[in-house]
């Protein structure tokens, strides 16, 4: 998680250095989007255990936010995205940090108003808090073999395919608000594994998040 701060730090660096070399360079190769929006997770294989056990489940419905830099050479776009997304119910709680290379393009429009189709990889770590209810014991207990809460991780390289809806900007020095729609997903069933434990029989996931966001771009 530490990485994208660093690298959220860099993206308005740049963007800092684009608007003071505006007068200059009306032009810049360069689109920048920060965007923020709804996620909507699905981790079937540990939801069916957690159900078995009487856990809850991986919340379904969470948030999420990030910033993107990418490289424009004519209509095609090379760049990276990070971001970060939460997500919580009845005290169970995910997160998870994203960073992906994409392509894209703008070639495909229609007046003012740009399709952009977005094919990403890239890596996610993902934690999972699982709160445990109804205990029963001594203080000391808890703090030795006894405890409330079990922390898992689930890191995985990642494929995120989405569409963004912008409009088309000659002057390219504003920000313009966008909307993007995608879906990321594990590229193979990863291993949930149990923080400071070493364990066996591990479950194994493909982790899918459909999301829906809200951005602003600058330089299209």
């Amino acid at each position: 998680m530490k990485y994208f701060f660093s690298a959220l730090l860099l993206v308005f660096a740049a963007q800092l250095f684009a608007q003071q070399k505006t007068n200059q360079t009306k032009h810049l190769p360069f689109e920048t989007i920060y965007f923020a929006g709804v996620q909507f997770n699905n981790a079937s294989n540990l939801n069916r255990i957690l159900k078995d056990y009487d856990s809850g489940k991986v919340p379904g419905f969470g948030w999420n936010a990030g910033a993107g830099l990418a490289y424009r050479i004519k209509q095609t776009l090379i760049g990276v995205n990070f971001s970060l997304s939460t997500s919580s119910k009845n005290d169970n709680t995910m997160n998870t940090g994203d960073f992906t290379v994409y392509v894209s393009t703008n070639a495909i429009h229609t007046g003012r108003l740009i399709f952009s189709p977005q094919l990403g990889v890239g890596t996610q770590s993902a934690t999972f808090t699982v709160q445990k209810k109804n205990l029963n014991g001594k203080f000391e207990d808890f703090l030795t073999t006894q405890s409330n809460q079990t922390k898992l991780e689930h890191d995985a390289a990642i494929v995120d395919l989405s569409v963004t809806l912008k409009t088309s900007n000659s002057e390219r020095t504003s920000f313009r608000p966008e909307c993007r729609i995608g879906y990321k997903s594990s590229i193979a069933q990863n291993e949930w594994k149990v923080v400071n434990a070493a364990v066996s029989n591990v479950t194994k996931d493909r982790l899918g998040h459909f999301y829906v966001q809200l951005a602003w771009g600058i330089g299209r």
